[in-house]
């Protein structure tokens, strides 16, 4: 992974000295003591409301969209509406907003949680701090799984019941 691609990296301080006692010889000895800090690293900071009024006004219908979506995201990076409902709240084309959902799903922009509900992918975008963007990334990776989940385990895509007795065709014969 390069250094572009890196979302945190550690910041280490020397506090200072500290004098510790050896449990079994009771004997003194001085140590450096270091701050060691997991910050995020390579964001920018963005006024979000004038780069979507600037992008709104030279973009197009998808970009649009996605600028709205990134609006009108919940305090779990999710925006829960149905493709329909976002035609109707964007003034967007029903066709536009599949177009442009089935996009940013295949760029791991965001990942559908289910038929009304989506989440952005909070290493692309998240407002908050640290910890609550590793919360929903948790959260993220695991819808992301569990999306690709049936594919693996059925590439034929019809349900397997687990109960389903298969007969032994050594005694059917």
């Amino acid at each position: 992974m390069s250094n572009s691609q890196l979302t945190t990296r550690k910041k280490v301080k020397v506090v200072g000295t500290e004098t510790y006692i050896k449990q079994d010889t009771g004997e003194l000895a001085e140590m450096q003591v270091i701050s060691i800090e997991e910050r995020d690293f390579n964001f920018h900071k963005v006024w979000l409301e004038h780069i979507i009024h600037s992008m709104d006004l030279i973009g197009n219908q998808k970009t649009r969209l996605a600028f709205w979506i990134i609006e009108n995201l919940d305090r779990e990076n999710q925006l829960v509406m149905t493709q329909r409902k976002i035609a109707e709240k964007t003034g967007i084309s029903l066709e536009t907003v599949r177009q442009t959902m089935k996009a940013l799903m295949e760029t791991d922009f965001l990942v559908k949680i289910n038929s009304g509900a989506y989440r952005v992918n909070p290493d692309k975008v998240f407002r908050g701090g640290k910890s609550d963007r590793m919360n929903v990334l948790l959260k993220y990776h695991e819808a992301k799984h569990e999306e690709e989940k049936p594919a693996l385990e059925n590439p034929n895509s019809e349900p397997v019941d687990p109960d389903r007795q298969v007969p032994d065709p050594e005694v059917a014969a």
